[in-house]
């Protein structure tokens, strides 16, 4: 199959890991520890239905959303992607060049092999600045300051990621670069190489590891991949809380997102603080396996918070269709990011891969408006709607093993057009 072949997420992620080794793969794929956390955003997914009613006249879909008073082409854009530069030469270039052809925004991972001021001229006005709080407060400051000099609007206070576990291939075999390789696996390593010849000829062409450019300048222009990476290790806050949010917010002039809440209360307190919006998210699953799926969360969110005690809600975790992304927006959602999917059409083809995922997504969130949708004579326009999950399928939280302690999720009840029951709507909502 050839990248112009694939017709889903899934066709992306097949070609992905026959393009890369398995060494860069497989991390992507179990995200912390087993896979777990990763798994159960894709599986939340699964447990939602929506419900199809007959329109009143034609309608045509009409994916464009506004966000701070920007206007974009679908209801999604691509996340945050750390590392991304170093599971392919070039990555981070790759997706903005993607989101430019598509008309999304990107958001740039603080993790990122390339700087803020590169990106920032690939893709002018797309470009929204992912943040995690550095030991050293003037690093941050400066990092705020670099991403307003860009004319950036939008700063992403990721605050979700006070360790970075690994996954269990990660720590079975001890394969981690840039850090020193164990001699056991050099064998499997080079066969790896030769057996991945594009991704081999890729980075030979780069010619070193590549390292996290934002962060060189703190530790000198001749330093190496690893020492930077051991700097940035150095710096990463375990928990740098609320009182760092607010100094952020008080630093940052344009629009503040807080990314990575998944309790109400967090919510609740990132609007008192100032936030204009918040991330439902667990980081892709990617630090705690055992994290609640960001779908399940939203909708405990939802369903505990009136609108008016709540900023913007975007969410993140586990989209790999169209349909999942009409879903989060049934669920409360007002707009969309996609990582995973974005990196495997990436992987898969580079930035011609990720324009690939986003073509997917989008068509198949058309296809899925105009057959759920109907013309409705508010201002909201098309409107969507999830059904309540099944008591048999209902996500829990702090089940034993041993048939302990068990409680069940709150659900909304969102269906379509019903009387007594509430609406969301999905296109032509404007936000911001």
């Amino acid at each position: 199959m050839r990248i112009r072949d694939a017709v889903s997420i899934a066709d992306l992620r097949m070609l992905a890991s026959r393009r890369t080794p398995k060494f860069v793969f497989q991390p992507v794929e179990e995200g912390t520890e087993s896979g777990r956390g990763q798994r159960a955003n894709v599986d939340a997914f699964a447990r939602r239905v929506l419900v199809p009613r007959v329109a009143e006249e034609p309608v045509t879909a009409d994916l464009s959303t506004t966000v701070f008073g920007r206007r974009y082409a679908a209801p999604f854009g691509i996340s945050a992607i750390g590392y991304a530069g170093k599971m392919w030469p070039g990555a981070d270039r790759a997706l903005a060049e993607a989101a430019v052809a598509a008309d999304l925004p990107f958001m740039l991972s603080m993790g990122t092999v390339a700087d803020i001021e590169s990106i920032t001229r690939l893709a002018p006005g797309r470009v929204w600045q992912q943040l995690y709080a550095a030991r050293d407060t003037r690093i941050t400051d400066e990092f705020i300051g670099r991403a307003r000099d860009c004319g950036v609007d939008v700063l992403v206070h990721t605050v979700d990621m006070p360790v970075s576990p690994a996954p269990d291939y990660v720590s079975r075999t001890g394969i981690r670069p840039p850090l020193p390789l164990p001699l056991a696996r050099l064998p499997g390593i080079a066969w790896e190489c030769l057996t991945h010849p594009a991704w081999t000829m890729a980075m030979a062409r780069v010619g070193r590891v590549p390292r996290l450019e934002g962060w060189a300048r703190y530790v000198g222009q001749r330093a190496s991949a690893r020492d930077v990476l051991k700097f940035v290790g150095s710096q990463m806050i375990s928990g740098a809380g609320w009182r760092e949010v607010e100094r952020i917010r008080r630093a940052w002039p344009g629009k503040l997102v807080v990314k990575g809440l998944l309790c109400g209360a967090d919510v609740a307190r990132a609007h008192a603080v100032g936030a204009d919006a918040v991330t439902v998210s667990n980081h892709g699953g990617n630090k705690l396996d055992a994290a609640i799926a960001s779908l399940d969360a939203l909708d405990a969110i939802v369903g505990a918070m009136a609108e008016a005690e709540r900023p913007l809600l975007f969410f993140d975790g586990g989209i790999r269709r169209g349909s999942d992304a009409a879903i989060a927006h049934a669920s409360g959602a007002a707009f969309n990011f996609v990582g995973r999917a974005a990196l495997y059409g990436m992987l898969a083809g580079g930035s011609a891969g990720a324009l690939k995922a986003i073509s997917c997504s989008r068509v198949n969130s058309r296809d899925r408006c105009s057959i759920s949708a109907s013309r409705r004579s508010t201002r909201s326009g098309l409107r969507m709607s999830v059904p309540p999950t099944p008591p048999t399928a209902r996500s829990s939280v702090g089940t034993s093993a041993r048939g302990g302690y068990k409680k069940a999720l709150p659900r909304r009840k969102l269906s379509f057009g019903a009387e007594g029951q509430s609406e969301c709507s999905i296109c032509r909502r404007t936000r911001g």
